[in-house]
């Protein structure tokens, strides 16, 4: 599955940096600690909302909304990590 959707992935993780690079950077940072177990902040209240608009986080941002893109992102940053 995550084969045939590489290219949806490819283009929701490359659309989080398009805005800008800083708060590119914060909404890649929020994914890559809600994976590794942390809660959102009151700081990344804004960051949790581009990110449910996205479709991604749930409203209360500690959770993906969909499965799959949790794990498309969990296989991107274990490649970085790599």
């Amino acid at each position: 599955m995550l084969e045939r959707g590489d290219q949806y992935f490819q283009e929701l993780w490359t659309s989080l940096t398009d805005s800008d690079v800083y708060n590119g950077l914060r909404l890649r940072n929020l994914l890559r600690r809600l994976i590794h177990g942390e809660t959102p902040t009151q700081q990344d209240k804004g960051v949790v909302r581009k990110l449910t608009r996205k479709e991604i986080l749930t409203p209360e941002g500690n959770a993906f909304q969909v499965p799959l893109v949790q794990k498309y992102i969990e296989q991107l940053l274990e490649e970085e990590e790599a």
